[in-house]
């Protein structure tokens, strides 16, 4: 005997995955809403906080005026601050940006750049998510924020563009516009841990737009992209002489001016409020409101700016690298793992590095075993840090965090990782080669 069921019952039944699915992508549709609204009040907010409103704040975007999504946002990249610049000057419209994978891990952070649809991309390192990340929302008509250079700059200038952004936008077929920066640098640069307020200057334009994408050859939009994007703060502020007084300027500038020019000691430089100094032979510069390098006295041996004084150290770096029996040792005092993609990291060992020419060498105790890594020079252009005492590098599997001893050699490994790379790829070896 078969049981009879009200057809109310069935229409129930069957409407329910329906009612459910259309419920949840309305919240999704809400969420997402939300979200950019946030995101942007929140641009707005600390833009004006930092450059304590429009006083010391110029933004010309007449250029993209009735630009509408899906678009791309190429940017230069000098401060923690660029992505609340970036979002201000394209208004109205939630920029989606790539963002370093190690940021995810973090528990308040990573829940945050979720929540704002953030995009993960592994460091110097190839990674589809971001590829797929990028063409899904670009698809849902969305705007995307890229930092072509990969990182934040380290001394001021522009870092080097990777051809595969241009690759990426061959496959977009959107516009796609600049959002060129100055004065960020100086308002929080990157080896400091505290930022001061100060005059930041923006400008939007389109670079590209789908005709030109087409017809364009990829090392021609390559060109454009470099050119556009191209840098020197301490070029500019020459110019427009701005002021960023703070009393501890030059703290922590010893994390990436390690050697001394007068001496030519290596990891001897140290800083200290306005002061950076040799603690061999005292040679010291003191840091002025404009951001520049003076020497204390006629007898001190200064760079006018940390550009010049990295593109020194770069030269001597060059210089070692031809020496007979090249080599960086360091001693690792932790090591930490995690999936190269997902998940926090754990403690897992200790021992040393050794970077030669054919790449860089760890060995030492994993888990309680004698284990050795090896992380070739022609997959590295160079590694992830904010150049203090430790590093991430990745292989196949896993991510790397390396904590040294001692927190100056890490600026020296990743000098000698970029410019062996660079010569192992026949590129340039200028320090901004993108230029």
């Amino acid at each position: 005997m078969h049981e009879t069921i009200p057809l109310t019952r069935v229409s129930r039944r069957k409407g329910t995955p329906g009612v459910k699915l259309f419920i949840s992508k309305a919240a999704a549709r809400l969420r997402k809403k939300i979200a950019g609204l946030l995101q942007i009040a929140l641009s707005y907010a600390i833009v004006y906080w930092v450059c304590r409103g429009t006083a010391c704040l110029k933004l010309d975007r007449h250029a993209i005026q009735g630009l509408t999504p899906p678009f791309i946002v190429l940017s230069n990249h000098t401060s923690n601050f660029d992505p609340f610049f970036v979002q201000f000057a394209i208004r109205q419209y939630p920029c989606y940006f790539l963002t370093s994978n190690y940021y995810f891990r973090l528990p308040i952070i990573g829940t945050l750049l979720r929540f704002f649809g953030a995009i993960p991309k592994i460091q110097f390192s190839p990674d589809i998510r971001s590829t797929r990340g990028t063409l899904e929302a670009i698809a849902r008509g969305d705007v995307v924020g890229i930092f072509p250079e990969g990182r934040r700059s380290i001394d001021g200038s522009c870092c080097n563009i990777a051809d595969s952004i241009t690759k990426l936008i061959k496959k977009t077929k959107v516009p796609v516009i600049s959002v060129n920066i100055r004065g960020a640098y100086f308002v929080w640069p990157r080896w400091s841990s505290s930022w001061r307020r100060g005059h930041v200057e923006i400008v939007a334009k389109q670079l590209f737009s789908p005709v030109d994408i087409e017809s364009m050859e990829t090392g021609q939009m390559q060109n454009i992209i470099c050119q556009a994007l191209a840098y020197n703060e301490y070029d500019w502020n020459r110019q427009a002489g701005i002021v960023y007084a703070h009393k501890k300027a030059a703290e922590q500038l010893h994390l990436i001016l390690h050697q001394c020019p007068r001496c030519l000691g290596a990891q001897k430089m140290r800083s200290k409020e306005n002061r950076l100094y040799c603690t061999t032979c005292g040679n010291t510069a003191l840091i002025d409101n404009n951001g520049f390098l003076q020497p204390l006295d006629e007898y001190c041996r200064v760079f006018d700016d940390p550009v010049q004084w990295t593109v020194w150290q770069r030269s001597i770096m060059f210089s070692l690298l031809y020496s007979q029996g090249f080599e960086l040792y360091g001693a690792v005092k932790e090591l930490r793992v995690a999936d190269k993609f997902y998940g926090p990291f754990r403690t897992c060992g200790s021992g040393h590095i050794s970077l030669r020419t054919d790449g860089l060498r760890f060995w030492g105790q994993i888990d309680h075993q004698d284990t050795e890594l090896f992380f070739p020079i022609s997959m590295i252009p160079t590694i992830s840090t904010e150049f203090g005492y430790d590093f991430e590098i990745c292989d196949a599997k896993n991510a790397w965090w390396i904590f040294l001893e001692e927190e100056q050699q890490t600026v020296r490994l990743e000098c000698a990782i970029s410019l062996l790379y660079q010569l192992k790829h026949g590129e340039n070896t200028k320090y901004y080669p993108c230029c």
